[in-house]
């Protein structure tokens, strides 16, 4: 994966611009789903009414298109964007992590393979020299 594309930008960047994109929209879905599905089936969740369900996922959603922006500008190769992924690929592992100990899904799992496999990837191959020169 040391190759590049014909924009000069090395294979190892434009998979981890692919996975990071997946990632992404899979979680804007999730939002959507949970959302859509009422995710306030419990009887506490019915007290406190859906408000703060439809808040959260228009958080979550804000969020998204947030990380879509980040996720966009690592693939043009700003350094500062691929640092910003960083964190919230470590934020995303410790998250699954605590929601393992309560009973997480298999999806936060692969979600998080994921965001591993493309946050190594913005680091490896000719990434590094892709970074500095912009």
């Amino acid at each position: 994966m040391s190759g590049s594309t014909t924009s000069g930008r090395p294979t190892s960047v434009t998979v981890s611009f692919v996975i990071w994109l997946i990632v992404v929209l899979a979680n804007i879905v999730q939002g959507i789903i949970s959302l859509v599905s009422g995710g306030g089936s419990s009887a506490a969740a019915q007290d406190v009414g859906t408000a703060p369900l439809i808040g959260g996922a228009i958080f979550a959603f804000i969020l998204a298109v947030i990380e879509l922006i980040i996720v966009f500008k690592m693939r043009d190769g700003r350094n500062w964007a691929r640092i910003v992924l960083l964190v919230l690929a470590i934020l995303q592992v410790i998250g699954v992590g605590v929601g393992a100990a309560s009973g997480g899904n298999a999806f936060g799992w692969i979600g998080a393979v994921a965001v591993i496999v493309a946050t190594i990837l913005m680091f490896v191959g000719g990434a590094n020299a892709y970074f500095r020169r912009r």
